[in-house]
């Protein structure tokens, strides 16, 4: 069997009957512990598949000492994401591993003007799993490789953000989560990292092995969620957007996280979502070279796959065109924030992070085939479901589907 099928066989198997008139989450807790509970054996290895976690990875250090151990201790997990990306921009994109390593050698000048201790981590990191420096930054670079020299293939995007502040939450905090969707076949190579930096803030963040940002807060009290979006602008250079993710979690003010997005033109179009504990959230909509920044005025938001700020209205926005269940999503989440404005707690957070309302491309998302579409064989995944409660340097996150997978809570040591 080829990559393409493995990565469109997206678990026919976990369809659920009756899940399209059964949107709510009362009634699909219901279906699940019904489904759970037909044989013995069967719900044996519910329980099984519902405990999985992701490996918890703990560095200090210099940035090379923090890389290396990075490297070390996350090393089978690298090198199953470099395997998985080989196969999948060739059999996706029509991409090689090589064309790749070529188009990643002019973003290493981009982050080392960024950053030299990120560029030093991920040389770092290269030294530790004993793997050429160049695949590292292919990795880092994998959704530049994606937007700007591989085909069109958008039923594999679909992640849905939300925050909400003080002035909505019922216990007075700051929350911040999303469900973050992708080929189903990374799970396997992604981590949790603990990254402990002095004098930047310490990380608790989920990545892909091999990657130096992505989703999580810091010591500081910072949380951070992000979107996928696209334009038609394509770029050859600029900050790899999963460097801009690690700038942000390596700031300690919410003014210090946006000029991390600003300061130099970015290799994509993305969407980040910061919160502080300090009570305030700002989402920031950034093509490769400009951005609008979205403030909550009603105390919470959500955030799917296309641009919403004033600025970019008449943008030539790519996923709005392909992904028409963006606009869904995002209104669905909007919606039940609004529904409950005053008592948002967590447990609202986990009831719109498993809602399927257009199913099978909603919030919570199972990756099977889109009926009636023969063309498009497949969508994505969610492969974790994170909330954030940043005051407390905490987060709950699931392995898998948040309607199968139960929460497991992680803390910054």
């Amino acid at each position: 069997m080829h990559f393409s099928d493995l990565a469109l066989n997206l678990h026919l198997e976990n369809r659920r009957g009756g899940e399209e008139s059964n949107r709510d989450g009362k009634k699909q807790r219901s279906m699940n512990r019904n489904r759970e509970h037909v044989t013995c054996a069967h719900a044996e290895e519910m329980e099984v598949m519902m405990m999985k976690a992701f490996p918890h990875i703990r560095v200090s250090g210099t940035a090379v000492e923090r890389g290396r151990q990075l490297g070390q201790l996350a090393k089978q997990q690298i090198d199953q994401n470099i395997e998985m990306y080989r196969q999948y921009f060739r059999d996706v994109y029509d991409v090689s591993w090589d064309d790749a390593r070529e188009y990643a050698v002019p973003y290493i000048p981009w982050i080392e003007q960024y950053d030299q201790e990120i560029m030093d981590e991920i040389k770092g990191m290269s030294e530790g799993a004993n793997l050429d420096l160049l695949d590292l930054v292919v990795l880092n670079v994998r959704s530049e490789v994606i937007i700007n020299i591989g085909k069109t293939h958008a039923v594999l995007d679909g992640c849905t953000c939300l925050a909400a502040t003080p002035a909505v939450t019922k216990e007075g905090t700051t929350l911040l989560g999303q469900n973050w969707d992708w080929n189903h076949l990374i799970a396997p190579g992604m981590i949790i990292a603990e990254i402990e930096q002095p004098p930047k803030p310490t990380i608790l963040m989920v990545t892909e092995a091999g990657i130096v940002g992505k989703i999580g807060m810091n010591s500081a009290g910072l949380g951070l969620c992000m979107n996928f979006l696209g334009t038609s602008e394509l770029t050859e250079g600029g900050v790899p957007i999963h460097v801009v993710l690690r700038g942000i979690l390596n700031s300690h003010t919410l003014p210090k996280a946006i000029s991390q997005i600003t300061k130099l033109p970015r290799g994509t179009s993305a969407n980040y979502m910061i919160g502080h504990k300090e009570g305030e959230t700002v989402d920031v909509e950034a093509t490769p070279t400009d951005y609008d920044v979205i403030y909550p005025l009603d105390g919470s938001m959500a955030h799917a796959n296309h641009f919403i700020a004033p600025r970019f209205l008449a943008v030539d926005d790519t996923k709005r065109a392909v992904i028409p269940d963006t606009q869904l999503r995002q209104g669905v989440a909007t919606r039940l924030l609004a529904a409950e404005r005053g008592t948002i707690d967590g447990e609202t957070f986990k009831r719109i992070f498993i809602n399927h309302t257009g199913h099978p491309a909603g919030i919570c998302r199972h990756g099977e085939a889109l009926p009636f579409e023969s063309d498009v064989p497949g969508t994505a995944k969610t492969v974790f479901s994170i909330i954030m409660n940043v005051a407390e340097g905490t987060f709950e996150l699931t392995y898998g589907t948040p309607c199968d997978h139960a929460y497991e809570t992680y803390r910054l040591s």
